[in-house]
Parts: structure tokens; sequence; C-alpha cells
């Protein structure tokens, strides 16, 4: 079963209803529309959900709906009923903070294969095997261990070369499981367009799964 993440940009500005000097939260756009997809990598890191290998100390977990949620954001949510959990919100002020160069937590994380070639530099191959070619090189049985239960004999920079290709045990951070180029980078960009106009305090993203 796939667990999807629902919900939207919000916005605290004036609305309708309110006096002219007075504000509020209000949605702007939503993930789906930014096209948000099932980015569990993106999911674990950020918010804690689907990291089944405690890989990262959530940026935003489990924090529930912001009190002043805007009606129409809490509307959509309780159509979810009781399959909604994990509710959470991470304010522009907060995303732009996050260190993207703080390592995971497991010493080690991925095993990487790259090609050496005559004059020794290394290409890229696969950013993570686990194949039966890296267990024969390195004599570790993949087939009951997994690449973070290495951290403690085998931790990052540890290396095993048969021929020309070299596995080398890797550490993620979190810039690996959130890329700049990747699904968050268009809500990273409405949140900082709104935060332009209304202020950083007053842009926050607020977010629910569900399976």
């Amino acid at each position: 079963m796939g667990t999807d993440i629902h919900g939207w940009v919000e916005c605290r500005t004036w609305r309708d209803g309110l006096d002219y000097d007075a504000t509020a939260w209000c949605r702007a756009i939503s993930l789906s529309m930014l096209g948000m997809p099932r980015d569990y990598d993106g999911f674990a890191c950020l918010f804690g959900v689907r990291d089944f290998q405690a890989m990262w100390r959530p940026v935003a977990a489990n924090r529930g709906l912001p009190p002043d949620t805007s009606p129409e954001v809490h509307a959509e949510h309780a159509t979810w009923a009781a399959s909604a959990f994990a509710e959470t919100w991470l304010t522009w002020p907060e995303a732009r903070a996050v260190d993207w160069t703080e390592p995971a937590i497991p010493l080690t994380t991925h095993i990487t294969r790259y090609h050496r070639a005559p004059d020794g530099t290394l290409r890229l191959i696969h950013h993570h095997d686990w194949s039966r070619a890296f267990a024969r090189a390195s004599g570790i049985n993949t087939l009951t261990t997994s690449p973070t239960d290495l951290a403690d004999d085998y931790p990052e920079g540890t290396e095993w070369t048969t021929g020309t290709t070299l596995y080398r045990a890797e550490r993620a951070c979190r810039r690996d499981a959130v890329p700049e180029d990747g699904p968050w980078a268009p809500v990273w960009a409405a949140m900082e367009t709104l935060a332009g106009v209304h202020g950083d305090e007053n842009v926050r993203l607020v977010a629910w799964f569900d399976e």
C-alpha cells in the first residue's frame, strides 16, 4: 500500500470578512497543483513518514494541524476522516533554515559503485548498489542485511575493489533525499514567491498523509 501527501501552502493575509487591518491564514496553492508525487525519501527526511530505517531526524513530524488553519484547508482535511495521519506544518523560515548537508543518522546508508579508469579516476555507475556482484566482492550476505546494517563494521568510506569496479560505503545527506531540482522544488519556489509579497513568517505548508 502506498502513501500519499496532501495539503496546501497557506499565506497569512487579508481576506473577505476581516477588518481592513486584520489578517488570517488563507489557502494559496495545493500540493497536487504543484505536482507532488509519492516522494518517500522526501517524506522520510522532512516529516518522518515511511522512515522505516530511522535514517533522518525529521524537520517537522506529527505537529498536528495548526489551530489557526484556514477554514478551507481544515474542511478538506476533514473529508479524509480517519484515513489521514501524520498531520503537520512547516513554516517558510524553517524550510529556509534546513541544513541540507546534515548527514543521515546511520554511519552508512548505501553502497555506491564506481568504475576506475586507467588514470585512477572514478566514474559513478550506480548510486545505490545492493547486488549479487557487490555480495561477491565484499563477502556480505545482501539477502539478510541492509546497507544501514553495515554502519558498525563498515563505516562511511569503506571500499571493496574487484577489477576496475570499486564499491564504497557512503552516507547520505538531506540533499540526497530532497534534491535541489527534485519534486519539492516547486513547493519551495511557491513559498518563496509568497514570502516575497507577504513576509517570511506569513507563509507555511500544512500537510497530512494517507495510505
